[in-house]
């Protein structure tokens, strides 16, 4: 698995199927979220290693790995890391988000 960098103390890469995409986030101890987004997406963000504070909405939730966290589609949201250890988050996105594709280039689907 290729990871890319997005921004400087961020990267991923991502893997899909036919009804999903799937991005393994690595977050550096100190990244700063961007800022509130959202997409017509639903989303499940698993926190694998280590932890993150998610805005979602109105509500703010701190997930310790391992921990799930489900995001509605259109719900403005975003994350950070949190604590001094590297974090791990695996976010899972259906249907299949077009504009990731690129991400799954390496594993040669990329319809």
């Amino acid at each position: 698995m290729v990871l890319n960098e997005v921004r400087p103390g961020f990267s991923r890469s991502g893997i899909r199927s036919d009804g999903a995409v799937t991005t393994v986030n690595w977050f550096e101890p100190g990244y700063t979220t961007v800022g509130p987004h959202s997409h017509p997406f639903d989303q499940l963000s698993y926190v694998a290693v280590g932890a993150m504070r998610f805005y979602v909405g109105d509500d703010v939730f701190e997930l310790h790995a391992p921990a799930v966290l489900h995001i509605p589609r259109d719900v403005p949201h975003c994350a950070e890391p949190i604590g001094t250890e590297r974090a791990l988050n695996i976010d899972v996105f259906a249907p299949v988000r077009d504009d990731y594709l690129p991400l799954c280039e390496h594993k040669g689907i990329t319809e």
